[in-house]
This record gives C-alpha cells, sequence and structure tokens, in this order.
C-alpha cells in the first residue's frame, strides 16, 4: 500500500510541475488528457456506413420527436464547442514546445 501512495504522490508533483510549466492548473492539464484520449477514441471509431432508406427512417424518427435544444442553443454550444478545441489545442501546443507531447 505505501508504494502505491509514494507513486501516485510522485505522479501528484509531475503534474504540478509540468502544469506551472506551461502555466495551467493541474486540473486543467488532466482535463486536456482526458480530451485527448477522447478525440483519439473518435478517431480510431469507423462510421457505420448508411443506406438512403434508413437515412430516410431516422430523419423521419426525429422530425416526429420534440426538439431537445432549439437552433439558437446548438450554434451556441457549437461555438462554445470549438472555443474549447482551441484551447486545448493551444495547451498542446505548449506542451509540444518544451517536448513534453
Amino acid at each position: 500500500m505505501a508504494v502505491s501512495v509514494k507513486n501516485s504522490e510522485g505522479v501528484k508533483l509531475l503534474i504540478e510541475e509540468v502544469a506551472r510549466a506551461i502555466g495551467v492548473s493541474p486540473k486543467e492539464l488532466i482535463e486536456y488528457y482526458e480530451w485527448k484520449a477522447n478525440r483519439e477514441k473518435l478517431k480510431k471509431m469507423k462510421p457505420k456506413r448508411m443506406t438512403k432508406m434508413e437515412a430516410k427512417k431516422v430523419i423521419e424518427k426525429w422530425k416526429k420527436e420534440k426538439p431537445r435544444m432549439s437552433e439558437g442553443e446548438a450554434v451556441k454550444l457549437y461555438y462554445e464547442a470549438e472555443e474549447e478545441i482551441k484551447k486545448w489545442e493551444k495547451l498542446e501546443r505548449k506542451l509540444k514546445k518544451l517536448g513534453l507531447e
């Protein structure tokens, strides 16, 4: 048990040092690595091809359902996501510049 505690303390210190070096909080650094892992998973996923009939069925189903968000909310969410991506890419460039990525 003592070994795992020492290791976790070492990892915590390492994260804090790297975060300090690139000018972000340790929490943001961890969030960046989570974002990057999810991005890699998405890149590896193979999209399922859909026939035109299947696509029409999905569209018809969506038309019958009540919209979960308005068009304005969707646009706002899109721009928020775009800003978030820019933030993570900026952090990624800093890590690469320091040779940590």
